[in-house]
C-alpha cells in the first residue's frame, strides 16, 4: 500500500534514525556529553515507535492491532525515558523528584501495558474502522473497552510537562544567548509535542475523537528540535577546535621564538612540548625530549627535591620562580651541569593541567658576574690604598706614638739598671708600658694590613656599630689633626648584617672624610654627626652629617657618578666605589642637605634574618 503517509513515515524514521547514528558517533568519539548517547537513544526509540504507529494505520485484523499497540509502548517508554535523561544532562536543570516520578508512573504504565487487558490503552479492541487522512490516504482507526489503568500513563505525561516547564525555565533564568536558544527551541517543542500528543492520545482513547494513533509527528518534531540543538553545539564546537588549532599554532610560534628554553610537562612529570632553545640549551633533539620525565634534564642529587616541590606544587600551583635568588643546576646530555633560571607557571587545558617551565642558561652570566665583581674588588682595594695613601701622615702618628713610648721606657729601664745596685723595683712597671704600647702599635698594623690585603670579598655576619667604632679609632688621628669632632650616636640592639669587613670600613672612611673635607675651610663648628638606627623590619642605616655648605641640589646625585668631585685634589672616584660597594651588599647609598645646613650622606644595608 503505497501512499503519502507511509512515505512520509517511513521518512520520519529514516530521518530520526540518521540523526541518532551521527550522534552515536559524536559520543564514541568525544566520550563526552551523555546527551549524545541519550539522543541516539531517543532517536532509535522513536524510529521504533513510528514503525509499529505505520504498522498500526494499516493493520485491519482488531486482535492483531491490539498486539501491535501492546508492543509499541515499549519504545515509547524507551523515548520517554531518554527524553527525561536528555533534559537533565542536557540543561543541567530540572528537579530530580519530578524526573524519578516522571520515569515511575511510565515504567508502570508499561507494566501494566503488560498485565491488564489486550493493552494499557484498551481492555479489549472490538473494531478497526476506516478513517481518511488528507490525500485520500485511508489509516485504521480502533474501537474498543476503554483500559481504566491508562490514567497511570497519563499521569506520568503530566508530571513529565511540569518537569520540563521546570527545566526550561531554571535555564532562562541562567541567562546567556545559548541557554535561552536551548530553553525555547528544545522546552518548548518538548512542552507543545507532549501535551499535544498526550492529549490526543487520551481522546482516542475514552473514544470522543475516532483517529488512528499519530503520535509519531509530535516525537518527530521533538527530535527534529533536540537535533537542531545539538547541531548548533557541533558546529560551535567544530568552530572552537578551529580556534584551539589556531590558538595552539600561535602558541607554539610564539614557544618558538622565546630566547630561553620552554618545556611544557603534564602531571605526571612528563615533558609534552619543547621549543628549539630547549634543544640547543639541553643538548637532546626534541623527539628525545617528548614523554620523557623531566627528571631527565636535572642532575640526580636534586631528584628528591623535585619530587617534594612537585607535590607542593600541586596543593596550589602559581606562577613562581623556583629558589629565586639561587641558581637552580640543569644537566645536558653529555652530563655537564650548568646553572640555570627557571620559571613556571601553571596552565590549565581541556587535557588537564601542565606546567610551563621557562629555562634560561645563566652561565655566561655568572661569569660576567663574577668578572664584574673581580673588577670591583680590585678598585675598591685600589682605592683602599690610595685611601690610606691620604691617611699616611695619620696613621704615622699613630705608629709613632707607641713606639716612642716603647723607646723612652726601654731608655728608662736601661737607666735604673745602670744605678747601683740597679733599681728592679721600677722595671715590672716599665714592662708592663712596654707591653701595653707594643699591643697598641700591633692593633694599628693589623688594620692596616687587613685594609690593604687583596683577597675576594668575604661576607660575614657583624655588628654595624663595631664596623663604624673601628673606622673612627683608624681615623683618630687625621680627625685630631683636622681640629674635627665627631658626635656618636649609635642605636642599641641593632640587627646585624651580612657583609665585607674592609669593604664596609672602606665605605665609612670615604664618608667620614668627605664630611672632613666638607668642612676644612671652616674657623669652628667641625663636627661630624655619625647615626646607627634601624630604619624597618629588614633594613639599618648609617649616617655621617657634616656642618659644611651642604652640596648643591643639582649634584646630590652626580656625586656618586665617576669622576665627579667638588675636590681639586679629587678624582671623583671614591663615593663611585663606596655606591658600588653598598650595592652589591643589597643596600642603597644618597646623600641629602638637612634643613639645619650642612650634607648627610645615608647608608642603608639588609638586616640578617632572625
Amino acid at each position: 500500500m503505497g501512499n503519502w503517509v507511509e512515505i512520509v513515515w517511513i521518512g520520519m524514521c529514516a530521518v530520526s534514525l540518521a540523526l541518532g547514528a551521527i550522534h552515536l558517533f559524536v559520543w564514541f568519539k568525544q566520550r563526552t556529553g551523555y546527551f549524545h548517547l541519550l539522543f541516539f537513544a531517543l532517536a532509535v526509540s522513536a524510529t521504533a515507535f513510528g514503525a509499529f504507529e505505520l504498522a498500526l494505520m494499516h493493520e485491519w485484523a482488531p486482535e492483531r492491532y491490539a498486539d501491535i499497540l501492546r508492543w509499541a509502548h515499549v519504545p515509547l517508554a524507551l523515548w520517554v525515558l531518554s527524553m527525561i535523561g536528555f533534559v537533565h544532562f542536557y540543561f543541567g536543570a530540572g528537579r530530580s523528584w519530578l524526573a524519578w516520578a516522571a520515569s515511575g508512573f511510565r515504567l508502570a504504565g508499561l507494566a501494566l501495558n503488560f498485565l491488564t487487558g489486550v493493552n494499557v490503552n484498551f481492555l479489549a479492541v472490538s473494531s478497526l474502522e476506516p478513517v481518511a487522512f488528507w490525500g485520500g490516504a485511508v489509516v485504521a482507526g480502533p474501537v474498543g473497552d476503554v483500559n481504566p489503568w491508562a490514567i497511570v500513563p497519563q499521569i506520568g505525561n503530566l508530571i513529565l510537562l511540569v518537569f520540563v516547564i521546570d527545566a526550561a525555565i531554571t535555564l532562562w533564568r541562567r541567562g546567556g544567548s545559548d541557554a535561552r536558544r536551548r530553553a525555547v527551541v528544545v522546552g518548548g517543542s518538548l512542552v507543545a509535542c507532549v501535551a499535544a500528543v498526550a492529549g490526543f492520545a487520551a481522546l482516542i482513547t475514552i473514544g470522543l475523537v475516532h483517529a488512528p494513533t499519530i503520535v509519531m509527528p509530535g516525537v518527530f518534531v521533538i527530535v527534529l528540535a533536540m537535533g537542531y540543538e545539538l547541531g548548533w553545539d557541533m558546529i560551535a564546537a567544530a568552530q572552537l577546535a578551529t580556534q584551539l588549532r589556531a590558538s595552539e599554532q600561535r602558541f607554539r610560534a610564539v614557544v618558538e621564538a622565546v630566547p630561553s628554553a620552554i618545556l611544557v610537562i603534564d602531571d605526571r612529570g612528563l615533558i609534552s612540548l619543547a621549543n628549539q632553545q630547549a634543544e640547543t640549551v639541553f643538548g637532546y633533539p626534541r623527539a628525545e625530549l617528548i614523554r620523557q620525565p623531566v627528571e631527565l634534564l636535572i642532575p640526580e642529587r636534586f631528584h628528591g627535591r623535585l619530587s617534594a616541590w612537585r607535590t607542593e606544587w600541586a596543593t596550589g600551583p602559581h606562577a613562581q620562580s623556583i629558589a629565586p635568588g639561587r641558581d637552580r643546576v640543569g644537566r645536558r646530555k653529555n652530563g655537564v651541569e650548568f646553572p640555570a633560571e627557571v620559571m613556571l607557571s601553571p596552565l590549565q587545558t581541556e587535557k588537564g593541567p601542565f606546567i610551563l617551565a621557562s629555562v634560561v642558561d645563566v652561565t655566561e652570566r655568572r661569569r660576567l658576574e663574577q668578572a664584574t665583581a673581580r673588577q670591583r674588588d680590585e678598585l675598591a682595594h685600589l682605592s683602599r690604598v690610595a685611601l690610606l695613601g691620604e691617611l699616611s701622615g695619620s696613621l704615622a702618628h699613630e705608629l709613632n706614638q707607641p713606639l716612642t713610648a716603647i723607646l723612652s721606657n726601654a731608655q728608662a729601664a736601661q737607666r735604673f739598671l745602670a744605678q747601683s745596685p740597679p733599681r728592679t723595683d721600677k722595671l715590672a712597671e716599665i714592662l708592663t708600658d712596654i707591653v701595653k704600647a707594643n699591643h697598641r702599635a700591633g692593633s694599628v698594623i693589623v688594620r692596616l694590613r687587613s685594609m690593604l690585603r687583596k683577597e675576594e670579598s668575604k661576607r660575614l655576619v657583624l655588628n654595624l656599630n663595631h664596623v663604624v667604632e673601628e673606622s673612627l679609632r683608624l681615623l683618630r688621628s687625621d680627625l685630631l689633626a683636622r681640629h674635627v669632632t665627631v658626635q656618636s650616636d649609635l642605636a642599641e640592639r641593632l640587627p646585624s648584617i651580612e657583609g665585607d669587613r674592609n669593604q664596609l670600613q672602606q665605605v665609612l672612611l670615604n664618608l667620614l672624610m668627605n664630611g672632613c673635607d666638607a668642612m676644612e675651610g671652616q674657623a669652628a663648628d667641625r663636627c661630624l654627626t655619625v647615626r646607627t638606627q634601624q630604619t624597618g623590619q629588614a633594613t639599618v642605616e648609617v649616617t655621617v652629617s657634616d656642618r659644611g655648605l651642604g652640596i648643591p641640589v643639582a649634584d646630590l646625585d652626580r656625586v656618586f657618578d665617576p669622576f665627579v668631585t667638588t675636590k681639586a685634589q679629587g678624582l671623583g672616584l671614591g663615593l663611585t666605589i663606596c655606591r658600588s660597594i653598598v650595592e652589591a651588599h643589597g643596600g642603597r647609598l644618597w646623600a641629602t642637605n638637612p634643613a639645619q645646613g650642612g650634607a648627610t650622606l645615608h647608608c642603608e644595608l639588609p638586616a640578617t634574618p632572625g
